[in-house]
């Protein structure tokens, strides 16, 4: 079986995905109709009979003290009222519910907005001891476990009977009424799905606060932070995506997803993010492209693929939320094995040191799951089970939150691997085998860990005697439908503000129309928004241009640019984005749609950019694709840098492609076909490191047999890529009025203020706005140099005629060189 969507899976009973609000009337209607309450001015005996009822048999003569015969003979009481409910038959009645009805005690279930957390340390760190010998020696092979009935080693006896006892009498219930009492009776029902697109987003934004924002804002057993640059995350088995809608939401564009699971019906619902945008989320389905988790060659393309892209480190953390709809809910566990396994096994091959994982389990009563979650504790510095007041409490649902990976954990996750390969290969060749492994870690070494088999005996009873309590009382709101659940509304407000989370519905994205987009990102700027037309001045071989343009060359940078003038699809120019591929570009004073080249770009965006030609190959295979390079930024997906220094606006453009750069997709154009364009920022060298960048030029044999210097792009993500710079665009990071010098008794840099002749080092600085150039500063005084002929950048010139109006990279070389 596949894993797939957890959503549909959470209910104990069925999997079946109904939504309450659909049902909403329904269930409103039932109660209306169907327990309307006695008047006020009779007294009535006979609470199964509605006052309408009363009413016309006291109109008939009917006299609760005589008989009903016309002499007033015969029986007193009426002929009782049918109390089937749904698709009931007329003559069936329900005894197991009637009598779990009655067990119902308010006092034994447990409901705080105070969620109880108790973490297991490992604090054995033996975790190199465990050879492959040892795992291998600790595996039992058996028949294959029908029942769970005799499963007590981890829990109390009397928990596991109740348990399956309580579970077994809702076989026969309607479901639809199953559903009504269930959402009447969970005192956090009404919580749903919030402003996210399904109750999974909702449970993680639960367990992500309980567990002080461990997920979004990772920090180290010091309080550090475990983010030096983009925060990396993995979402397995957990589409259609409320995790991830979640973590999108709650971080913005500075948090990349990789997303694995099922195609098609268990897809990710990326067009339904309307909380967290998905432009920076990456779903990936393995080497062969169908999502499944279980194949082993899925697990180990997955696993290349997300290390390639966060620079062989892997992701902060992991989230698995697998389930799959599953008959007889006694024996989910044993058939939810495989998955547990899974997703823990790719967890511990794309997570990075230090890293954490969250997964659904279900019961926890067998002894390969208990194992299963040992060799999971023996990976990480802590683990923790816990049940979210977001996980409805009559289920068997819980998670493995596991935290800190350790190093060397690749002897249990080749050892998962393997056990794994046999299942799938036994899956694929002998459906029919008995055979199975029952056992990963004996009995013996579990007991003799007595604080981890102390800890699982406890959460198994503490988890098991409250899901008892609440089977009971689903059993006694199916009884009485008058029953309600007061803590509801109150629950509901509560909760969101405690884990951060607004109040607000759920609603559809409206998009402004582009005037109002850009004056509202362009803010402060907008009645100067001129700026944004002015040219750049171009470098050439006037006698001084060097020392009047270069004065401090301290104070210049450069990027190596490709488009020196509009052609086509090569575009230099203001870019903004309203999300998605809905992208402008700033041309003669008004807004375009980019319509030869698809890119896909986080909302509420304004950059400054190039649409570039790159290529990939030489000669006869050299094939061109076309990508955006950020040149430099105002606003980066909501985030406004453009007072940032020059350097530090880089830095987050560099971090902003980082995030939305993912392998090219094909979008269907009507009828043709397009791929979606990757996006990578432009480095930034200081005018020091000019030879250097040339040093970084290599001879690519174009198409048309010329060889020409092209700079390669890091790539992080598909082919190995390459473009031919036509020249070099220069930036001051200063401010006009300032002047930036070294101090030779100090031994340190200090700024003057030409204006008033004031001088002060960095450290005396409250503001960097102070001395530093904002956007429209540096965009305003930029200059081009502009390679119009070949030799220009020769190294040398020998025996070759200068132009006398082009600056070449000798001179340019030499004016620095004296500096």
């Amino acid at each position: 079986m596949d894993s797939s969507s957890s959503d549909s899976t959470d209910d104990e009973f069925s999997d079946q995905n109904v939504s309450y609000t659909a049902n909403k009337r329904r269930i409103q209607y039932a109660e209306n109709e169907e327990h309307e309450l006695p008047s006020k001015k009779m007294k009535v005996e006979y609470n199964n009979y509605s006052a309408k009822s009363m009413r016309m048999m006291q109109n008939m003569g009917y006299d609760q003290n005589k008989g009903l015969g016309i002499s007033g003979q015969g029986i007193i009481e009426p002929v009782a009222a049918s109390d089937h409910k749904g698709r009931r038959g007329l003559g069936l009645k329900l005894e197991g519910i009637d009598v779990a009805a009655g067990k119902f005690d308010s006092k034994k279930e447990s409901v705080s907005l105070d969620e109880y957390v108790e973490w297991l340390p490992n604090n054995a760190n033996d975790l190199d001891e465990i050879t492959r010998d040892i795992l291998d020696s600790w595996l039992k092979i058996g028949c294959r476990l029908l029942s769970i009935d005799n499963e007590d080693t981890f829990c109390d006896k009397a928990v596991l009977r109740e348990i399956l006892e309580s579970k077994t009498i809702f076989d026969d219930i309607d479901p639809d009424e199953l559903r009504r009492a269930r959402a009447r009776c969970n005192p956090f029902e009404t919580i749903r799905g919030s402003i996210f697109l399904n109750r999974a987003a909702v449970k993680m934004a639960n367990m992500d606060a309980v567990m002080d924002f461990m997920f979004t804002d990772p920090k180290d057993d010091m309080g550090r932070s475990l983010v030096k640059d983009l925060l990396y995350f993995a979402d397995v088995c957990a589409g259609p995506g409320g995790f991830s809608e979640y973590v999108l939401w709650r971080k913005g564009w500075q948090a990349k997803g990789f997303g694995f699971t099922l195609r098609n019906e268990n897809d990710f619902k990326l067009d339904e993010f309307l909380a967290g945008n998905a432009e920076t989320f990456d779903a990936y389905y393995g080497v062969k492209e169908d999502g499944n988790v279980f194949d082993p060659e899925n697990i180990e393309s997955l696993q290349s693929y997300v290390l390639r892209q966060t620079h062989d480190t892997g992701v902060h953390f992991v989230m698995a939320d697998g389930g799959f709809y599953v008959d007889e809910k006694n024996i989910q566990e044993i058939k939810s094995k495989q998955l547990y396994l899974c997703q823990c096994l790719t967890a511990l091959s794309i997570l990075r040191e230090d890293g954490s994982f969250v997964v659904k389990l279900f019961d926890i009563f067998t002894h390969f799951s208990v194992g299963l979650v040992y060799l999971m504790y023996k990976c990480f510095k802590q683990i923790c089970i816990f049940k979210p007041n977001t996980s409805r409490p009559a289920n068997s649902e819980r998670y493995l939150i596991c935290k800190y990976k350790l190093p060397n954990t690749d002897t249990i996750k080749r050892h998962l691997f393997d056990i794994n390969l046999e299942m799938w290969n036994v899956s694929n060749t002998d459906a029919d085998s008995q055979g199975d492994t029952l056992e990963l870690v004996p009995l013996e070494v579990l007991k003799e860990d007595t604080d981890f088999f102390n800890y699982i005996v406890e959460s198994n009873n503490r988890i098991g005697q409250n899901q008892i309590a609440n089977l009971l009382k689903i059993a006694a709101f199916s009884k009485d439908s008058k029953m309600i659940e007061p803590r509801q509304n109150d629950l509901r407000k509560d909760s969101l503000k405690a884990w951060n989370v607004p109040l607000t519905q759920r609603k559809s994205k409206v998009k402004m129309d582009i005037h109002s987009t850009f004056k509202q990102l362009i803010d402060q700027w907008f009645d100067e928004k001129n700026f944004m037309m002015s040219t750049e001045r171009c470098l050439t071989n006037r006698p001084n241009i060097l020392a009047t343009v270069f004065r401090d060359r301290s104070d210049w940078s450069f990027v190596p640019i490709e488009t020196v003038e509009d052609s086509g699809k090569n575009i230099r120019a203001f870019f903004m984005s309203r999300g998605g591929r809905d992208v402008f570009f700033y041309a003669n004073g008004s807004w375009k749609p980019l319509q030869n080249v698809i890119v896909e770009m986080s909302a509420n965006t304004l950059i400054y950019g190039e649409i570039a030609k790159e290529s990939i190959g030489e000669w006869k295979s050299q094939t061109i694709v076309y990508a955006l390079h950020i040149i430099d930024g105002m606003v980066l997906g909501g985030v406004n840098i453009r007072h940032l220094p020059l350097g530090e606006r880089l830095k987050m453009c560099e971090k902003f492609a980082s995030a939305l750069n993912k392998p090219s997709k094909v979008i269907n154009d009507g009828a043709t076909q397009i791929c979606t364009s990757p996006i990578l920022c432009k480095k930034l060298y200081r005018l020091s490191e000019f030879e250097q960048f040339f040093d970084r030029l290599n001879h690519y044999t174009l198409k048309d047999g010329r060889r020409r210097l092209g700079l390669k792009i890091r790539n992080a993500v598909g082919p190995d890529r390459y473009y031919i710079p036509r020249g070099l665009l220069f930036f001051n990071d200063m401010k006009p009025h300032i002047v930036k010098a070294f101090s030779k008794t100090q031994k340190k840099t200090y700024f003057m203020d030409k204006r008033t002749g004031v001088t002060f080092y960095p450290d005396q600085m409250s503001d960097p706005n102070a001395v530093y150039a904002s956007f429209k500063t540096t965009f305003v005084n930029r200059q081009l140099w502009e390679w119009q002929m070949e030799h220009q950048v020769y190294e040398r010139l020998d025996n070759v005629e200068r132009n006398k109006e082009l600056l070449y990279r000798v001179d340019l070389a030499h004016y620095i060189s004296q500096g």
